[in-house]
């Protein structure tokens, strides 16, 4: 038996609305796997997006969500969000204390919302978790630099030098 055109219209109508359905809320129909992959990616929005569904899903143990806040914060501060990058690098270091990347990258943020205290404080906390952690040690050493540390600066310059020798001096 075929359809008649009003059969035809419901049946384009219906497949238009799914359509529509599924563009407005892509996350839904992508896996865990998927989202994984979109919250470490370097698209910002994507990453906001899949961190934040991994986050509402509640399905994560505390250590994977230290992860999926570390990197919704880096997506923050890439789009210059530095308060929300912040609270949650702050989410991410209340569930992995022992993280320094998390500590390194609130201290950019912190240093990049001109709170250059803080920011050494975290660049820190980050190098007494891993004394080898070349970018916490040079970010510290911009960080004393804003503050008019010079000569403490110039240490941390240096140590990250020795440390990660392809790091150089910022030009003035």
């Amino acid at each position: 038996m075929r359809a008649g055109p009003m059969s035809d219209r419901r049946i384009a109508a219906t497949l238009s609305l799914t359509l529509t359905l599924l563009a407005a809320h892509p996350a839904k129909a992508d896996t865990f796997a998927q989202l994984w992959v979109k919250c470490r990616s370097d698209d910002a929005a994507a990453q906001i997006r899949a961190c934040t569904a991994l986050i509402d899903a509640r399905r994560e143990t505390p250590a994977s969500l230290a992860r999926v806040f570390f990197n919704r914060g880096r997506a923050f501060a890439d789009r210059g969000e530095f308060a929300r990058a912040i609270a949650d690098f702050d989410q991410a270091v209340a569930r992995d204390p022992d993280f320094p990347d998390a500590f390194n990258s609130r201290g950019i943020a912190f240093a990049a919302s001109g709170q250059s205290a803080k920011a050494i404080e975290d660049f820190d906390r980050a190098i007494a978790q891993d004394g080898n952690h070349a970018i916490a040690i040079y970010n510290r050493g911009l960080a004393l630099r804003a503050l008019g540390r010079l000569e403490e600066a110039a240490q941390s310059f240096q140590k990250a030098k020795e440390v990660g020798p392809r790091l150089t001096v910022p030009k003035e």
